[in-house]
């Protein structure tokens, strides 16, 4: 008979979606922020600009950690030529939440993270200028946002922005799987 002391907890997947990111040291601070946080797939939609080829050995565009990483498959990245492509497939795969990080009325404090994630996620970040375009607001499943308690900016670098948001998951995420399920 399997009690529930013998069920080992199951943490949710976290999951990046790296679209319309305009510079490169942000698209490597994303890539080493996600390996920071133990994701292991990691969605490219768009981004022609950049290299993401790990074979390549004059690739700039990937960290040598990443493409270490990406060769002893301890994490993949699915590139896909439109971001409608790459919510398909995330769609396909089922149970995935896109959440999309982005000052808007319709954002959720990431700090109520009970309110922000509900089982596998998909992060999807804005544009370091202009923050999320409304094709990629629409869609995603829910808006989250970072609040800020000084006057200095309106916005963090993406990258920041994107770290603080993972390690949220993770705290979320380790709660929930501890909690005990009724």
């Amino acid at each position: 008979m399997t009690t529930s002391r013998d069920v080992i907890p199951q943490i949710p997947n976290l999951y990046l979606i790296i679209n319309n990111i305009s510079k490169q040291s942000n698209v490597r601070s994303l890539l080493l922020a996600s390996t920071a946080f133990g994701i292991e797939t990691i969605f490219i939609a768009g981004q022609r600009k950049f290299n993401f080829d790990s074979s390549d050995p004059n690739n700039k565009d990937l960290p040598p950690s990443i493409r270490r990483l990406i060769e002893n498959k301890q994490i993949s990245i699915r590139q896909f030529d439109k971001l409608k492509h790459c919510v398909d497939y995330i769609h396909f795969l089922g149970g995935i939440e896109i959440v999309g990080v982005e000052i808007d009325d319709s954002s959720r404090n990431v700090e109520v993270s009970n309110e922000c994630f509900k089982g596998d996620t998909a992060i999807m970040m804005g544009n370091e200028g202009q923050g999320m375009n409304k094709n990629q607001m629409n869609v995603c499943d829910r808006l989250i946002k970072i609040s800020q308690y000084g006057h200095g900016t309106a916005s963090l670098n993406v990258s920041v922005a994107a770290s603080i948001v993972l390690h949220r998951f993770h705290h979320w995420a380790l709660s929930a799987s501890s909690s005990p399920n009724e």
